[in-house]
This record gives structure tokens, sequence and C-alpha cells, in this order.
């Protein structure tokens, strides 16, 4: 058995919300940097164009948008795209205010910046519309300035500020989905179940139909690994998913909890229906395991109903092994009666079932 549903939420929650902060830091530090480079631009040599006043003005802005996003331990999606949109328009001025001058040319360089934190906390369309708004903001500030070779530069900046983008944003995509699989199974691991489970409740929630969730134990899976090693359990686990996969709906979600237990997510299914589904995957199995049933009651939270299920596991585990199928009864304490929310279900609200195989 593996750590109980729940146990890990925290650090999920934690590890979203280090994500969010990380957006508030790293764009803050951006502000930063800018305004200290507006400072060290200010005590270099600059031609007469060069606006010292607004360079100052500049500066201590951005240092105190920095300030205020890196003190932020959460920063949403509108406040990444607001902070980035200013950003552009704070880099644009000071493009501007030197009026063709090396100096403040130079600091086109931030809007390459500002495309790598668009391609790291926003989204891909949210990346289109802040590259957009930076070819369009220096196309015009480089109109302006009467810079002979306005083209060019702006093709170089604009074009390397969206390779940057796209391949941030490209490999973010990436690591994210790569983070929410098993490298084992090639199933989803905790972190794409609290995702994909939390999409069909609200799915669920809109169209009014039934959710079942079921958590699955392998019997005796240590001794497995004990007596043929974990290269065997591996295969067992693998042959087991492909097994499984062979039994499900394209609809029906399964998932790697963790170890031997797995979470099978059924869709628009009754609870006599998931049993059924449950006893075929049975004869489907090379190896004996417990699975624990719950149908979601349209107003509880996903670790609630992962707790329902997984309490009514430990109820099927507890049955004599000599049954091949065993229904456990809800418990009281974690299971409640199904409110008035149009959801339909059959049977049990919480259901266990024990399996030995073939």
């Amino acid at each position: 058995m593996t750590a109980r549903p729940g146990a890990d939420a925290p650090r999920a929650r934690w590890v979203r919300a280090g994500l969010l902060t990380l957006s508030g830091r790293a764009l803050g530090l951006l502000y930063i940097g800018g305004a200290l480079s507006g400072i060290v631009a200010i005590g270099l040599p600059h031609g007469l164009h060069f606006n010292v006043l607004a360079a100052v003005v500049l500066s201590v802005l951005a240092l105190g948008v920095g300030t205020w996003a890196w003190s932020r331990r959460e920063l949403g999606p509108t406040a990444t795209h607001v902070l980035l949109t200013v950003g552009v328009a704070m880099v644009s001025a000071g493009v501007y205010s030197g009026r063709g001058d090396d100096v403040s040319m130079s600091a086109a360089v931030l809007y390459v910046v500002l495309a790598l934190g668009a391609g790291l906390f926003t989204s891909p369309r949210g990346v289109a519309l802040q590259v957009a708004l930076m070819a369009a903001a220096y196309g015009g500030v480089l109109a302006v300035s009467g810079n002979g070779g306005a083209f060019a530069e702006w093709l170089f900046v604009i074009g390397a500020g969206t390779v940057v983008a796209w391949v941030t944003a490209v490999n973010r995509s990436q690591l994210a989905r790569l983070a929410q699989l098993d490298p084992l199974t090639g199933l989803s691991n905790r972190a794409g179940l609290d995702s994909e489970l939390a999409r069909e409740m609200s799915k669920s929630k809109r169209s009014g139909r039934s959710l079942i969730v079921a958590v699955v134990d392998l019997d005796d899976f240590k001794a497995l690994n004990d007596r043929h090693g974990h290269l065997a359990g591996d295969h067992a686990l693998v042959s087991l998913v492909a097994a499984w996969r062979l039994g499900l709906r394209g609809s029906d979600l399964l998932a790697r909890f963790g170890g031997d237990e797995f979470v099978i997510v059924l869709p628009e299914t009754s609870m006599w229906e998931a049993t059924r589904v449950l006893r075929r995957l049975r004869h489907e199995s090379a190896c004996a395991w417990s699975a624990g049933v719950a149908a979601w009651d349209g107003t509880e939270s996903l670790d609630r109903l992962l707790v329902r299920a997984d309490g009514a596991l430990y109820r099927a585990k507890g049955r004599a092994r000599g049954s091949r199928v065993a229904l456990g009864r809800p418990d009281p304490g974690l299971a409640s009666p199904l409110r008035s929310t149009g959801l339909r279900s059959t049977g049990l609200r919480s259901t266990g079932l024990r399996s030995t195989g073939r």
C-alpha cells in the first residue's frame, strides 16, 4: 500500500503555489534588473538626445514595480499579463527617450527578456499576444526615432524575442506534460490525476451525469518484488496496465497513484456499471487486487472523494481472502447522501470490491 489519498495534497498545493511565486519573483527581478540598467545608463557617456530625466523616472518606476512583484507570494495570469504589458510600455518609453542614442537603443534587449518571461509564465495565446505587442511597440518607436537601420534592428530584436518565447513555451509545455506522467507505465501520476479529475468533476457538475472513482491496490505486490525482484514487479505492473487499458473506454481515466496503487475514473457511469467494469477487469488481470469505489456527490472536494474511495478499498482488503468478490459497506462517517444536484447513481454510494485474480 502507498500513502493515503490526500497525503500528497499539501505538497501539490505547495508546488502550485511555488510556481506562482516564481513568476512574481522572476518578473520582479526583471523589473529590478531593468531599473539598475537604467541607472547605469545614466552614468555612461551618451549623446545630446539622451533624456536623463526620463531615464530616472523610468528607473524609479521599474524599481517600485519590481519590488512589488517580488514581494507578492502569488501572481496569477492576469497580473502576469499586466506586468509584461507594462514592461513593454516602459521599455518602449526608454528606447524612445534616447531618440536613437546608442545607450537607449541598447535597452531594446529587454524586449527579449520580456519574451522569455512570456514564454515561461503565459499560455501559447498569451505568448503570441505579448510578442505581437512588442513588435508593434518597438516598430512604432523605431519609426519616430529617425534611425536609418530601424528595420534591421526591429527584425533582429523581434526575431530573437519570438524564438526565445516560442522555444521556452514549447519546452515548458513538454516539461509540464512529463511532470504529470508516470515514467514506468505512461499513465497520469498524482499531479496528472488531480488535473484530469478536476476537469471531469467540472464536466459532471455541468452535465448532471454521475462520476465514479475507484482506488485499486494490488494484493501481495511486495511479496512479488521480494521473491522475483523489482524488475519482475515492474513487468507485472506494465502488463496489468496494458490489459486494463483494453478493458476501459477512451473517456475513462487510468492513473498510477503510486507504487502498486491505481485510480480509475469512470465518467457517466453508475455504481452498478462501475462494479461490472471492475469485475470485467478482474478477468483481464493476471494478479489479485482490491478496489474501493465511490460516486462523487457533486459538491465534495477531490481529496474527499478519493478518501471515501480509499476507505472502501480498506474495507475490501479486510474481507476474507477466500471470496472472489466482496462488497464493503460505506462508512457513515465518510459517505454522505446524494445532494439534489441531478447526479444519477445506482447502488451503494461507496463500495469495496475484492478480486483474487483468475
